[in-house]
């Protein structure tokens, strides 16, 4: 009985392990962004640590609102600003928030959390570097957003 119980742990522990070397989230974090509001002039800064082994993966961007932002999507201006070596790529994302009736696409009383589709990102080892972020909209100065950031997952 006792070596019943043992395997299934031993096994599921193994299934874990496997998971966690096929990919993974390498750099995740957020930051607040101004009560008053997000003027277009205020670049978001994410600092990224060298790597230590190449990375080929997606880059995601979450936005945190309140409940209600009174706009129907957010076009935002992502860049990747990689040093030794230099690379730099720019992205201009358009993400939907509410659908044509004016619902917001995803559930949350206080909150809402978004995130964007995946864009690639490539680093070589010991490269590092900065994502940053701004918005492009035509407003200059939006309001409702919390939180901005970013999350970098490898594929293997």
């Amino acid at each position: 009985m006792r070596s019943s119980f043992i395997q299934p742990f031993s096994l599921s522990a193994f299934f874990l392990l496997l998971a966690s070397c096929t990919g993974g989230t390498w750099f995740h974090s957020y930051k607040p962004l101004p009560a008053e509001g997000w003027d277009r002039r205020d670049t978001v800064c994410f600092d990224l640590p060298q790597a230590e082994e190449e990375i080929n993966g997606t880059l995601t961007i979450g936005l945190r609102t309140i409940a209600h932002v009174g706009i129907q999507d957010v076009v935002l201006a992502v860049e990747q600003c990689l040093v030794e070596p230099d690379a730099y790529r720019q992205d201009t994302v358009r993400y939907p928030l509410t659908d044509s009736e004016g619902e917001a696409l995803v559930k949350g009383v206080n909150f809402r959390q978004y995130e964007t589709q995946q864009l690639p990102i490539s680093m070589k080892k010991g490269q590092g570097g900065s994502v940053r972020i701004h918005h492009l909209m035509r407003p200059e100065d939006i309001s409702g957003f919390t939180e901005i950031g970013i999350k970098i997952e490898k594929r293997y």
